[in-house]
Formats: C-alpha cells, sequence, structure tokens
C-alpha cells in the first residue's frame, strides 16, 4: 500500500526472475507489489524453486499500488496475483476478478498512531481529540479503521479537522510536530515508532476493522485452467508454511525481498511484520472460507470493508463477498494428495 519508484518496482521485478529450467514449465502471468509481506511467499518460491517443482514459469508484473494492478487486469496482462483488500473488492466490481484464498491479515498495521507523551491522555479521555487534526490518507484501509475507531469512542468524524496527505508527506509532518494522530500502516508504522517515538492507539484489530490481503486470480483465466491455478496457489501456501515454520529464515528472505524492493526497514521491524501479520496455512484457509454454516468468516471481513467503499464512493455497488470469494481451489488442493502435500511443507 506504500508507493515506490519505478526504478525499485524494475528492480524487485528482475529480481524475481525465475531459474532455467531444463523441463518443460507453462508460463503464468504473476501481478504483484513489491517490498510487501503479503508477496514474501512469492519470493520465497523463487528462493526456494518451488515454482519448478510445480511446472510452472513465473512471469511477474510489478506494479507501484492497486489500482494500476487491478486495471491492468482488464487488457489480460496477469493471470493471478497478490493484491490488498480494496483493490481486490474493486476488481471484482469491475473486473471479474476472484479471491481464491486470504494471503494475511493486516489488521493490526492499519493503526491510528500517536506520540508516546500523549497515548495515555487520548485513551483515558477519546474525547479530548475533537477539534484536534487527524492526518489520514483518505478512503484507504486506514481510514476505515479510524471510522471504527470513532464509532467505538463516541466521536463524529465530523469533530475532527481530517488533514488528507499521501503516507510521505504524513511522515514528515508527524516527525515536525503537525497533527494529534496520523494514520498509518506497514512498514510506515515501524518508521514512526522507531524515529518518532509514535506508538499505536488504536487499530483495525482492536476496532474490528478487519483488513485482509486477497490472493486473486482473473474469472476468465481460472475458468480455463483451474489446475494451475491449484498448483499456484500450492505453491503460495508452501510459502506460508514456511513463514509459520522458519521464523529465522523468514526474517532473512524479507529483508532481501525487502531490500530488492527499495525498503529498508530494521530486524526489529521485520519481527514485528510477522507478530502484527497473520497468515493462513492451507486448513485455516479452509476454514476461514467455509460457508457450511452460513456466511464464512471471510464474507464478514468484506462486508464491513464493502460498506466503507460504498460509502465513501471508492466503490459503487460492490458485490456481496459470495460473489467473488471462492474456496473451489482451496478444496481442489485439500482433495489432491500431491498439492495437499506440497502446499503442507510435506
Amino acid at each position: 500500500m506504500f508507493r515506490r519508484t519505478l526504478v525499485a518496482a524494475a528492480i524487485a521485478t528482475a529480481a524475481f526472475a525465475a531459474p532455467a529450467s531444463a523441463q518443460p514449465l507453462t508460463r503464468l502471468n504473476i501481478s504483484m507489489q513489491p517490498a510487501l509481506y503479503s508477496m514474501l511467499p512469492l519470493h520465497l518460491a523463487t528462493e526456494q524453486g518451488w515454482w519448478r517443482q510445480m511446472g510452472i514459469e513465473p512471469n511477474f508484473s510489478s506494479f507501484p499500488a492497486g489500482p494500476p494492478q487491478i486495471a491492468a487486469a482488464a487488457a489480460g496482462t496477469w493471470d493471478v496475483g497478490i493484491t490488498g483488500s480494496a483493490p481486490g473488492v474493486l476488481g471484482a466490481a469491475r473486473f471479474n476478478i476472484r479471491t481464491i484464498a486470504i494471503s494475511n491479515d493486516e489488521s493490526a498495521t492499519n493503526v491510528l498512531m500517536a506520540r508516546r507523551s500523549e497515548v495515555e491522555a487520548i485513551r483515558a479521555n477519546p474525547a479530548s481529540l475533537r477539534g484536534q487534526r487527524v492526518l489520514m490518507t483518505v478512503n484507504t484501509t486506514v481510514d476505515y479503521v479510524l471510522q471504527n475507531c470513532l464509532r467505538r469512542w463516541n466521536i463524529a468524524r465530523s469533530d475532527l479537522q481530517v488533514v488528507n496527505l499521501n503516507q510521505a508527506q504524513i511522515l514528515s509532518a508527524f516527525s515536525t510536530g503537525e497533527g494529534r494522530i496520523a494514520g498509518l500502516w506497514a512498514p510506515n508504522i515501524y518508521t514512526a515508532e522507531e524515529r518518532m517515538n509514535a506508538v499505536p492507539l488504536c487499530s483495525g484489530k482492536d476496532a474490528d476493522a478487519i483488513v485482509p490481503g486477497n490472493i486473486i486470480v482473473r474469472d476468465e483465466f481460472l475458468r480455463a485452467n483451474p489446475d494451475m491455478v491449484a498448483r499456484y496457489l500450492a505453491v503460495f501456501l508452501r510459502g506460508i508454511h514456511f513463514m509459520k515454520t522458519d521464523r529465522a529464515g523468514t526474517v532473512q528472505a524479507m529483508s532481501r525481498f525487502y531490500q530488492t524492493g527499495g525498503v529498508t526497514v530494521s530486524d526489529a521491524a521485520l519481527n514485528a511484520e510477522i507478530d502484527r501479520r497473520p497468515v493462513f496455512g492451507l486448513e485455516e484457509q479452509l476454514a476461514l472460507m467455509s460457508r457450511a454454516n452460513g456466511p464464512s468468516q471471510a464474507d464478514r471481513w468484506y462486508e464491513g470493508l464493502s460498506a466503507f467503499l460504498a460509502q465513501v464512493g471508492t466503490v459503487q455497488n460492490p458485490p456481496a463477498p459470495s460473489a467473488y470469494l471462492s474456496d473451489d481451489i482451496l478444496r481442489r488442493i485439500a482433495a489432491d494428495p500431491r498439492l495437499r502435500a506440497f502446499a503442507l511443507g510435506q
């Protein structure tokens, strides 16, 4: 969700070049954004040689943010990918893009930050925020968090002075004393913590504003190539298994991945990414997406987000989550002994 230079994106894309293979591989066009935690399984797959094991030759397209990534789907320039929750809903509404699994839970890393010297006073008396300046990237997932936090505090948005800035501008302004609170997402929250003595005041996790990441596929490609999509998702889930079982290796790989994308963060921040952003293995994904007893957990997550996106005009008439969230590919993997074993790292 944060912008980088096109040069950094190009470097990141080059770093994803698949190794040469002596056996026939099937080309798969994969859309991604550089140096984001949710994309790490793709980087791991390249480092570990998992693409070849699944007969895939990955061709990566790197985008600086979600909206241009989703817009490129109209031209069919990519087949599968990973994106944020808001672009995922936008893609479902405009381009018939399907979400086949959840990349991670970003709720704890979409945060309202306050200065350490003020945070306890604000927690004790949230009403003191009335009339105060709030630095915010409006109509984004962190704005969704703001809405839910304000509801908890019984404060109307109109009671605040919301200043619309991009993330870099927020960091710059907050560092000079502007704003009572700042709305930030990772990795900017770590910059605020480490360089500005800021601390989390209210996150999406605190306010039940769940911000999932999307593993996506164009519907046309999914219908024509369900087996390829299953192999792609199995590779991603293999990366999730690695992240859950090898923390040291994950931190090292994340550091390399972030650096190729032009992002430098401390080891403490890398560890915080792991601690604050849950990822889900095969069985957890199936549970999140199951509609055995009515709407799934994932359905409920996206209902709240979709209502916000409709309210602010980002997505006109967003489709019901059941129209674009599907566990068909997850169940296909679970039913295939080879794919299941691969996804589980066995």
